[in-house]
């Protein structure tokens, strides 16, 4: 069992290490972000039935000292939550445009909007997105090209996918939200009863024709962005209308490897 998740760990962290070369992060930097991850899923997961857990239970369980857990486990989470909350409220934005009727015209579209006033960008960005201004909502999908201001000075939505365009941080956000979700996802299925396994499916085939990859990218981008958009309005009408609903998220990810497999190149 141990040789698989070593296996399994190694294949995750090549694909993330690749990333923090990339962004200038040393070993150093991963070792205390480690650590910090270790104390905090082991305080939040791993306490002994019904008891509060300790400085010496979380010691014990990762093998780091009492005094290395107590400081770790009272450092902050850092900027990266904030980012994550600005993502998912964007998004939110997003979707409200999409589905809201006030926000739509007759035939269903997404209609041009007035920055202020009755079902205006103000309001969507008020009812959808918590407490983020209107001027930094406007500035981030501007920023990636979600929306554009019209010649009548009304903001017209360009791109139902929220992509960032040039911004690393945000981009490293998606990077963490999704990945994580993924991971998580993976790992509750491992130990879930049948009955309670979470939707997780793929499709690949490994002899696709290299001059097939572009049309096939063009097809994904337009058969997935409807599907999501159809699971976005769905999750919308059964949203709850107090404070006793759930976070749900559905992914679709284009992968392509650069890896040949030796059993089908030979």
């Amino acid at each position: 069992m141990q040789e698989i998740l070593q296996e399994t760990l190694r294949n995750i962290l090549t694909a993330i290490v690749r990333t923090l070369l990339r962004n200038g992060m040393s070993y150093g930097e991963f070792d205390q972000v480690a650590r910090k991850c270790f104390v905090d899923v082991a305080f939040r997961d791993f306490a002994p039935a019904n008891k509060i857990p300790t400085v010496s239970n979380v010691a014990i369980l990762t093998g780091l000292s009492r005094k290395e857990v107590k400081k770790l486990h009272e450092l902050e989470g850092g900027q990266a939550d904030a980012n994550g909350r600005q993502y998912n409220r964007v998004v939110r934005v997003l979707g409200g445009w999409i589905n809201d009727p006030r926000f739509l015209r007759k035939d269903g579209n997404p209609r041009d909007l007035d920055y202020e006033g009755k079902d205006s960008f103000s309001e969507l960005v008020r009812q959808y997105s918590g407490d983020m201004p209107v001027a930094a909502m406007q500035k981030v999908l501007t920023g990636s090209a979600n929306i554009k201001f019209t010649d009548d000075n009304k903001l017209r939505l360009l791109s139902h996918a929220y992509l960032p365009s040039d911004d690393p941080v945000e981009k490293l956000t998606i990077l963490g939200i999704d990945t994580s979700q993924l991971i998580e996802t993976i790992d509750y299925n491992l130990t879930a009863a049948e009955e309670d396994l979470r939707f997780q499916r793929k499709a690949s085939n490994p002899k696709v024709a290299p001059d097939a990859v572009p049309e096939i990218k063009q097809f994904l981008r337009r058969k997935g962005q409807a599907f999501l958009e159809e699971v976005d309005l769905y999750l919308t009408q059964h949203e709850s209308d107090d404070d006793s609903g759930i976070a749900l998220s559905v992914s679709v990810f284009f992968h392509e490897s650069d890896d040949k497999d030796p059993e089908v190149t030979k």
